[in-house]
């Protein structure tokens, strides 16, 4: 179960509840399955080795749901991207320039 972030946390990111909950589980399995690979992997190398591999226990989905709130993945709907590297990169530049706007504002008064 999600708690941070939440679904109304990630939907301005994707576009509405069912796509997120879409997004968030796409994400999980990737996730998942590259988790199950590694795995295996090590479970070859250990054989020889005769050692255990402790992993750290995080829920799949709570690392998917994390990733798209941070923007770190961009979800894509029918072909093209809910939010692409560019509109977030413009986005960030429009909150650098409205910050710099308050700093002048400050610093004149």
């Amino acid at each position: 179960m999600l708690s941070k972030p939440n679904v109304n946390e990630i939907t301005p990111r994707v576009g509405n509840r069912y796509q997120s909950v879409l997004a968030i589980a796409k994400r999980a399995r990737d996730i998942e399955a590259a988790r199950v690979a590694k795995k295996a992997e090590a479970k070859e190398k250990n054989a020889e080795l005769k050692e255990t591999v402790v992993e750290p226990v995080e829920d799949a989905v709570d690392i998917a749901s994390k990733e798209i709130a941070e923007g770190k993945v961009y979800i894509k709907i029918n072909g093209k991207y809910s939010i692409t590297p560019e509109s977030e990169m413009e986005r960030e530049l429009q909150e650098i320039q409205h910050e710099a706007e308050l700093a002048q504002k400050e610093n004149k008064e």
